[in-house]
């Protein structure tokens, strides 16, 4: 079973229908063809791989963990 996360975008970009083209503002959708990346239908399923990684912070080079 799927959880719904209303966080994300549902847009064509991030849907598994869809495979947005290099260099332009367009997909292809299995389902409706040539759409733009920023569209949405209701046939629309995330696609984790799809979504950038969140940048980890890294801490200051001044920052002590451990003293010894």
């Amino acid at each position: 079973m799927k959880k719904r996360n209303d966080d994300i975008e549902r847009i064509c970009a991030y849907c598994e229908n869809a495979v947005v083209i290099k260099d332009s503002n367009l997909c292809i959708c299995r389902i409706n063809g040539a759409v733009g990346a920023n569209d949405t239908c209701k046939k629309f399923t995330l696609d984790l791989l799809k979504l950038d990684p969140r940048t980890r912070v890294l801490p200051d080079e001044d920052t002590v963990f451990f003293e010894f």
